[in-house]
C-alpha cells in the first residue's frame, strides 16, 4: 500500500548539499549567499562562503548557546 506524504515540514523545502541559498542575520539584517554542506533541523546550516570558509549558521535558539550567538533565517535559493 502506498501512502501519500501530507506534511513536508517547511513547505517542502529541503536544503541539499551543494545548493546555494541566501540567509539573513536576525540581528543585523545582513544577507549572505552560501553553499550548503549540511542542514540540521536543530543546529542550522553548515555552509561554505564564496571565499571557501566553512561556518555554522544557527537557525534556532537553544539553551546551550552562548549569549553572543547570531541566528540566521532562510530567505531564498540563490539566483531566484
Amino acid at each position: 500500500m502506498i501512502t501519500k506524504i501530507k506534511n513536508l515540514g517547511k513547505a517542502g523545502m529541503i536544503y541539499r548539499r551543494g545548493q546555494q541559498i541566501v540567509l539573513e542575520s536576525e540581528k543585523t539584517g545582513e544577507h549572505i549567499a552560501v553553499k550548503v554542506v549540511m542542514h540540521d533541523s536543530m543546529q542550522g546550516w553548515l555552509a561554505e562562503k564564496l571565499n571557501g570558509d566553512y561556518n555554522w549558521y544557527r537557525e534556532h535558539k537553544q539553551d546551550s548557546d552562548p549569549t553572543e550567538t547570531e541566528y540566521w533565517k532562510f530567505i531564498k535559493k540563490a539566483g531566484t
